[in-house]
């Protein structure tokens, strides 16, 4: 029972009473260190030599110079640090210097009754372990430092971490209050995904400071996404009814710019994406480009909060609301060529087609060989390879358009536009 009162008082005690504990030990590890220097460099008068540089001690009462350096602390200090090129230089390096004479302060404050900040006392305690360590005290007594410091090193981190946390709190809660009408509609966990989800590039690009990412990550997240569950969604509806064919181009309806930017508008995504001025200015809130993308964002950032169910579960409702209409506008066709209207099939998918059809079980390879242009208005150079030959190029404000532009161009090369 005694052990563990006296576990719980030393874990309570306030910096100022942790401070005085280890000037405590820093004495007791310091002396024995001191009394060997002095007695070295003056064997015949160390304790007279020591006498000279604390002209307090002929004002007090002590009359042994030994039992005064062994229980002040400020005392030994200032010994060392008046007596530092005659003696102390020789048997510890500079930089403890500086240690003693920040000591010598913390001595002072301490005995003026000053309070210490965690910041203060762990510096303190720092320097005191290190003061002992380049003087070879005692290893029990550094052990006993060492412990202080590392008590103070945990209350130091309990103390950010606090602080992180309400600062993590108050942005979430900033967050939260901003979105409420689009978190009513997607009910993310964590809201700062959100935010991630509808940051253009181009305002990280004007607000480095505020924004910490923008959205492309999370778009290519969004399209793996969407082929998946579009697909899924078209096997389990459809598999008794369409083939492969059918399957692959109402895929391409569910999925392309177009649809999926209505989908954005359904969401007013519009009106919460964070965009620079220049794109605001360029119109891009209305941009087809920028709503299917911040769209695919958005899917790939639900998936990282809320897992696959609730996502499926949110894009099986908006399939659901589009694919009878879709189909009424896509009768049954065979291949590529047909005067019958139809779904424009997405060119990455229609040459994917057409490489499985031909060339056997491999995909289009999309690499991206230039970027141009300042961080928030790039263009990118995409070339699109065939087993291992280079078919086309094509680019695009985002990869992805560039990788569809160089689909198409493959496809015109192929004679299938």
């Amino acid at each position: 029972m005694t052990n563990h009162y006296g576990v719980i008082k030393q874990v309570m005690l306030s910096n100022r009473e942790r401070v005085g504990k280890g000037l405590e030990l820093l004495s007791q590890g310091l002396y024995p260190y001191v009394e060997q220097q002095l007695q070295e460099a003056y064997p015949d008068d160390w304790e007279t030599q020591a006498k000279k540089e604390l002209p307090d001690y002929k004002s007090t009462k002590k009359k042994d110079i030994k039992e005064w350096l062994s229980k002040d602390t400020g005392a030994l200090l200032t010994v060392i640090s008046k007596k530092w090129d005659d003696v102390f230089q020789k048997s510890i390096d500079k930089p403890e210097k500086r240690i003693v004479e920040e000591l010598i302060e913390t001595r002072n404050y301490w005995a003026h009754g000053d309070e210490f900040s965690a910041d203060d006392t762990y510096s303190a305690i720092n320097g005191m372990v290190r003061l002992l360590k380049a003087v070879k005290a005692d290893e029990e007594i550094i052990k006993k430092v060492e412990k202080h410091k590392q008590e103070v090193l945990r209350i130091l981190v309990q103390e950010q971490n606090r602080q992180e946390n309400w600062q993590t709190k108050a942005a979430e809660a900033r967050i939260i209050s901003k979105l409420s009408g689009l978190l009513e509609q997607l009910p993310f966990q964590d809201a700062s995904l959100l935010q991630d989800a509808l940051t253009h590039r181009s305002y990280l690009y004007e607000n480095p400071k505020e924004a910490k990412t923008d959205n492309e990550l999370l778009e290519f997240l969004g399209d793996a996404v969407l082929n998946f569950l579009s697909g899924e969604y078209l096997y389990e509806k459809y598999k008794e009814e369409k083939d492969e064919g059918d399957l692959t181009r109402l895929r391409s309806a569910l999925v392309e710019d177009k649809q999926l930017a209505k989908f954005a508008e359904q969401l007013e995504l519009g009106k919460w994406m964070r965009l620079g001025k220049g794109a605001i200015a360029d119109g891009a809130k209305d941009n087809l480009s920028v709503l299917s993308n911040t769209f695919e964002a958005i899917i790939g950032a639900y998936f990282l909060d809320s897992q696959m169910n609730a996502v499926r579960d949110f894009v099986r409702s908006l399939f659901d609301s589009v694919i009878e209409e879709i189909i009424a506008v896509s009768p049954q066709i065979d291949d590529y060529q047909t005067d019958t209207p139809q779904i424009a099939i997405d060119p990455k998918n229609q040459l994917q087609q057409w490489v499985q059809k031909n060339q056997g079980a491999i995909l289009p390879q999309y690499r991206v060989i230039k970027e141009e242009g300042l961080p928030h208005d790039k263009t990118f150079t995409v070339q699109v390879s065939i087993n291992g030959k280079v078919y086309a190029q094509g680019t695009g404000s985002t990869k992805k358009e560039a990788e569809k532009q160089a689909a198409g161009n493959a496809l015109k090369k192929l004679g299938l536009l």
